[in-house]
């Protein structure tokens, strides 16, 4: 590879071993490969604020919160200008249930970088798993310029809940229950390629069965079903296309099939492999599990997330209002959930 060549060529560049760990990180999620080359990045070049940030974003992923928070600080003491540190900083803290350390630093990345998308983003989501209230995480961005605020169908992808699908704009709709709303945020800004038509079908079966709509739900998973399986076959180890599947599979009303390709997802991307990404998987599995017959294993796997740094994905708040939750809201263990401890910092 190219990589390769350049290492032979000059074996102490920094930018090769640099480029390396990227390619590890990316490419292969092979995190300790990545580190050890973000290591040795910063043994040529003990100042390098990108590597020392690399480090962090490894450490995140093993799990190991202060550490990451630490080598993220140090990184932003190299280049306190650099928009992606402050960002990263911040959705540490947002794993970690710091909900106002997390939106002060996601404010800093965007005091330099009005234009960050992904940190308002992460603003949106502080706001909203803190408190509860759509109408103040939609306020926490007053004042900055549209380009801050990702379109409304903006969605995450690679994260394995139903909020990865709809998008986080047109999610707050339908926390509200404005499901007209929702539906018609969802139509604007459709992709034109393939990808974008898939996430299209999906998002809108997996609106419909948010709205109760079950015969609407059931005739656009008709449609999208073999789009989506054709999809799954030439893409077998796709979390997300996965994700995407177990939705349509509900709305048909195969539930083993729904619970059978989320498990699928969820084992892709386990928590002990992946602590920053892992827990959206668990949640989305959490999902399907209370909609399709499963209840007692939602609420365990939803203790569990309480009960470790996964803020972005699970918060108390968050689980009051939520309508993905309304099938098994009145069960008295789902309750005691509500009026029980998360944990906030990074534990021990």
């Amino acid at each position: 590879s190219l990589i390769d060549r350049a290492l032979a060529l000059a074996p102490n560049s920094p930018e090769a071993h640099f480029a390396l760990g990227l390619f590890f990180y990316y490419g292969h999620r092979q995190y300790e490969n990545a580190l050890t080359e973000f290591n040795r990045t910063l043994e040529l070049q003990p100042n390098d604020a990108l590597a020392r940030a690399y480090c962090a974003s490894v450490y995140r992923r093993r799990g190991e919160w202060e550490r990451s928070l630490a080598d993220y600080q140090r990184a932003q003491e190299l280049d306190p200008r650099d928009t992606i540190i402050a960002m990263n900083i911040g959705n540490t803290y947002l794993a970690l249930r710091l909900w106002e350390d997390a939106e002060r630093a996601e404010l800093r990345a965007l005091a330099i970088d009005p234009h960050n998308a992904q940190a308002a983003l992460f603003v949106l989501s502080s706001r909203l798993n803190a408190t509860g209230d759509a109408s103040s995480a939609r306020r926490a961005l007053d004042g900055f310029p549209e380009g801050a605020k990702v379109s409304p169908t903006s969605r995450r992808r690679g994260l394995g809940d139903v909020g990865a699908i709809i998008g986080i704009w047109v999610y707050l709709d339908v926390i509200e229950r404005h499901f007209t709303d929702a539906f018609q945020a969802f139509e604007k800004d459709v992709g034109n390629d393939d990808a974008a038509h898939l996430e299209q079908l999906a998002g809108r079966v997996a609106l419909r069965v948010l709205a109760g709509q079950t015969e609407a739900a059931k005739s656009m998973g008709e449609e999208a079903l073999p789009l989506l399986e054709s999809r799954l076959r030439e893409w077998p180890d796709d979390a997300f296309a996965l994700t995407r599947l177990s939705w349509v599979y509900l709305a048909l009303g195969r539930n083993a099939d729904a619970l059978r390709f989320s498990r699928q997802a969820a084992d892709s991307t386990p928590i002990e492999k992946d602590a920053l990404v892992g827990p959206y998987f668990q949640n989305g599995l959490a999902q399907i599990e209370a909609r399709a017959g499963a209840p007692e294993e939602a609420i365990k796997r939803l203790r569990r997330l309480l009960s470790i740094p996964s803020g972005e994905a699970v918060s108390i708040a968050r689980l009051k209002i939520d309508p993905v939750w309304d099938p098994i809201r009145n069960r008295p263990d789902f309750q005691q959930l509500l009026s029980g401890p998360e944990q906030i910092g990074p534990g021990r």
